[in-house]
C-alpha cells in the first residue's frame, strides 16, 4: 500500500497551498478544511481570492478560541459542528467571515450563554432557526 496521497485529493487554495480536506485549518484546533469548503459533505466551493482564504483561516482561529470556552473538559469530537461556512452563492457566507454551526452536545441556548461574554465588539453571535450564526467582522 502506498504511503502517498494522490494529488487529486488535495484542494488548491488561491495562495498556492495544497491542503487535504482533513487537514486542520488551525494547527491546534478541530476544524478542518472540509468543514469550511464542503456543503452537505459533497458540494465543494473553493475560495477564489487570497482574502477569502485568509478570512476562513482567521474565522477558524476565532471559532476555535470560542470553542475552548465550551469544550474544556470534553473530547475533541465533542465540540462545534459546522453546518454551512463558505458559500459564494449566499451573500452573508460569501467572504468566509461567517458560518452556521451547532454544538455536538450542548443546546444552542447553553452555547449562547457560555460564548456570548467572549464575543468581541466587532463580532456577532445569534440564534437563527435551529443553528447558531457567527460573524467575525
Amino acid at each position: 500500500m502506498s504511503k502517498h496521497i494522490s494529488k487529486e485529493c488535495f484542494y488548491k487554495l488561491p495562495s498556492g497551498a495544497m491542503v487535504h480536506p482533513c487537514r486542520l485549518i488551525h494547527r491546534d484546533g478541530t476544524l478542518m478544511w472540509k468543514h469550511a469548503l464542503l456543503h452537505r459533505d459533497h458540494l465543494l466551493t473553493l475560495p477564489e481570492t487570497e482574502a477569502q482564504e485568509q478570512h476562513i483561516i482567521k474565522t477558524a482561529q476565532r471559532l476555535e478560541e470560542l470553542n475552548s470556552w465550551l469544550s474544556q473538559d470534553l473530547e475533541p469530537w465533542e465540540g462545534l459542528r459546522i453546518n454551512t461556512w463558505f458559500n459564494p452563492q449566499e451573500p452573508e457566507l460569501a467572504e468566509g467571515i461567517s458560518c452556521y454551526f451547532h454544538h455536538s452536545i450542548f443546546s444552542n441556548l447553553k452555547v449562547m450563554e457560555i460564548m456570548k461574554p467572549h464575543v468581541q465588539e466587532h463580532e456577532a453571535l445569534e440564534t437563527r432557526r435551529s443553528s447558531l450564526f457567527f460573524r467575525r467582522c
